[in-house]
């Protein structure tokens, strides 16, 4: 980028021609972004998600990032989308099913190895259940989880209503309550001392 665009035009581009200045990074950026964020996710869907957020985010922050700083845009880039990648691997391997109370499964303390593999299995359904949830109800269930976040810091980091993370929220809760239920009914043996 530094052969076509330096830093100080950019910013003054971000200035007066917001769009096309984040079109501009876009084209020069998103696929090195990608590659940075696959390293860390493993997980090419997400990748391309923690992208598309990390411009939303360029977009919210156009006005502080058009001001003069010491460190480039391509450095706040990166940073995002290592931050988020790092965030996202996190969530993907300490999803603590405790975090879901209302799904109500009683396992066997004289079992634990059993125990452990059973929960091990239900988490990794229920975070694959979770990936096909549309991406602002995803996204707000998760930062509730995994980032104990209340409804307001949520509404802060997306820049959108507390009302639109909690309406995300409730449909999002109401898929996994409903999938819940279908899930134990359809291992019922699984969950009793009988499948033991």
């Amino acid at each position: 980028m530094s052969d076509v665009i330096n830093n100080e035009r950019l910013r003054m581009l971000l200035r007066s021609h917001p769009g096309e200045a984040i079109e501009l990074l876009h084209q020069f950026y998103s696929e090195s972004l990608f590659k940075i964020a696959y390293r860390f996710s493993r997980d090419e869907e997400a990748s391309r998600d923690i992208v598309q957020e990390t411009f939303l985010q360029v977009w919210a922050k156009r006005k502080e990032l058009s001001q003069y700083h010491e460190k480039s845009i391509e450095h706040y880039l990166v940073r995002t989308v290592r931050n988020m990648s790092v965030s996202h691997f996190k969530r993907k391997r300490h999803l603590n099913i405790d975090d879901f109370q209302f799904l109500k499964v009683y396992r066997d303390s004289s079992a634990p190895f059993e125990e452990a593999l059973i929960e091990q299995e239900l988490i990794s359904r229920m975070r694959a259940f979770i990936m096909t949830f549309p991406f602002r109800e995803r996204q707000c269930l998760l930062m509730k989880i995994d980032d104990e976040l209340s409804l307001n810091q949520i509404a802060a980091n997306l820049r959108i209503s507390r009302k639109m993370v909690e309406k995300s929220q409730t449909s999002a809760l109401k898929r996994l309550r409903k999938w819940a239920k279908d899930y134990s009914k359809e291992n019922e043996n699984l969950f009793s001392d009988e499948g033991r």
